[in-house]
């Protein structure tokens, strides 16, 4: 069993849903043939994420995979994940801890113009890949998954 992560900006709550359908889907059509289960944990859809930090950062520490879905920047004080994505690179890092890979998705402008924070993430020396709406934001999660997969079935939970 490994757990992923899948923080979203709070207007992005269609997408949060979709990744819990996507990793059901993937989970049922390849992760358990390979022997592997993929546990969705995600932040709902609340204003100010504040009061329960101690908890995300445990559930950030207990994952294997990080998935930060933004919209327009890193959000408002009350729901700002720059800290929470670098402290999952900090995990990342950590041999003790079960974390291996982070992904950052931006949705596009509403013309489908890159979004300006794709190049912000770019210079700050974060990568970040874009989708448009819901059906992209499912492509790119199922890619991930299908990249994470031949590693996590070869490995230790």
């Amino acid at each position: 069993m490994h757990r992923i992560f899948c923080a979203t900006s709070w207007e992005l709550e269609e997408q949060r849903q979709a990744f819990y359908d996507v990793l059901g889907q993937f989970n049922e059509a390849a992760a358990m043939a390979a022997q592997v289960l993929y546990v969705p944990v995600s932040l709902t859809n609340i204003r100010d994420k504040r009061v329960y930090q101690h908890t995300v950062e445990e559930n950030i520490r207990a994952c294997r995979h990080y998935i930060l879905a933004l919209s327009e920047d890193w959000g408002p004080r009350e729901r700002n994940f720059e800290r929470d994505y670098r402290l999952a690179l900090a995990c990342g890092e950590d041999p003790n801890l079960p974390l291996l890979h982070t992904a950052i998705l931006v949705r596009n402008q509403p013309d489908g113009s890159p979004s300006p924070f794709l190049a912000t993430l770019t210079t700050a020396g974060f990568s970040g890949a874009a989708f448009s709406g819901v059906d992209d934001f499912r492509q790119a999660v199922r890619a991930l998954l299908t990249t994470w997969l031949p590693e996590d079935s070869a490995g230790p939970a």
